[in-house]
């Protein structure tokens, strides 16, 4: 029992820390004044090999071996000091997998100092939207416990399956720019759809008065379009039916800001935004009350005078249990005023 407890624990802790280290270099130097002139000695009374290590961002690293010194030259450098007879160096941080890496093949030497340099690889936030709901989500022979969970970027087998239905089975490539897939499974003798996008996007049918949607437990609703000389005022009405939580309207980031897109192609970013009793020229977060309405408006300037309909309004939104992404309302008509 203590067993499988032990390895449930451990396939845990790989699932909250998906981080990565990848080793780029790891060489000998040919001076290091500092190092050399701060050695210390190892238990056997023999010089320590320092090893001098950068990284590409900021992290509190650490060696799974014994350091007999260690110094911190900046927030992404280091010195450790470690026995010459080290065969293997793991690298470890909080929230990171350790990693492992060999020594150069002439081993370490007493009192030299080596040059490692590591990329950090963050985790990514991996959203699989399938529908009907599937029995079962495999991920490189993995069963998913959820459809959101985090993994580092690279490429995957994924398997969806659920009865009487289709089953997929493709490769994907996850990374930054590519971690969120919808899926529509076909019944088994019927055609199968299978469409992926680049960021989480929810489109609205262009119906009059169709202008709702839900996601996350939240519904968003347009409830005018109105046009005022060169600027168009965008009201909506946002209702969390699911517990308190945190939401932000997104202006600043890039990959999931704010815009609408009018019918001769113009794109357009908010100037203003309005969110319960808060305004800003950029994001604007509230604490969302349970089955509370909130009103929202985004206001648009320099906008074409002859739009007549907005073909496009991505809505970016950041929320404590989802973390970013879009949603998209299609040809909402504009009203002038």
């Amino acid at each position: 029992m203590k067993k499988i407890l032990i390895v449930g624990l451990l396939l845990v802790s790989l699932g909250l820390f998906a981080n990565e280290f990848k080793l780029l270099e790891f060489r000998k130097l040919a001076a290091d004044f500092h190092a050399e002139m701060n050695s210390v000695e190892d238990m056997d009374r023999e010089y320590c090999t320092a090893l001098k290590v950068e990284l590409d961002m900021p992290v509190e690293l650490d060696l799974k071996q014994k350091v007999y010194k260690k110094e911190k030259i900046d927030a992404n450098s280091f010195y450790f000091f470690v026995t010459h007879k080290e065969k293997q160096i793991t690298f470890t941080a909080p929230q990171y997998q350790p990693l492992t890496v060999n020594v150069p093949d002439e081993g370490l030497k007493k009192g030299v100092v080596y040059y490692v340099k590591l990329e950090t690889i963050p985790d990514v936030t991996v959203t699989l939207n399938v529908s009907p709901e599937p029995d079962r989500i495999i991920l490189n022979d993995k069963i998913m416990q959820k459809n959101r969970f985090k993994t580092a970027p690279g490429d995957y087998r994924l398997q969806i399956e659920k009865e009487g239905y289709e089953p997929i089975d493709e490769q994907i490539s996850i990374d930054e720019q590519n971690s969120f897939f919808n899926y529509s499974l076909g019944k088994m003798n019927e055609t199968m759809i299978v469409e992926k996008t680049q960021e989480p996007v929810v489109e609205t049918p262009s119906e009059p008065g169709q202008f709702r949607l839900e996601r996350f437990d939240v519904i968003y609703e347009i409830t005018s379009c109105e046009m005022y000389e060169d600027q168009i005022v965008l009201e909506m009405q946002i209702t969390n039916i699911g517990d308190d939580k945190k939401l932000k309207i997104i202006v600043w980031d890039w990959n999931f800001k704010s815009r609408i897109i009018d019918d001769a192609g113009n794109e357009y970013f908010p100037q203003k935004v309005n969110f319960a009793n808060k305004s800003n020229n950029g994001d604007v977060q509230h604490t969302l009350v349970s089955e509370i309405p909130t009103k929202a408006s985004l206001i648009f300037k320099e906008v074409n005078k002859k739009a007549t309909v907005i073909s496009k309004f991505d809505l970016g939104i950041w929320s404590q249990q989802s973390d970013s992404f879009r949603i998209t309302f299609r040809d909402i008509p504009i009203e002038k005023k």
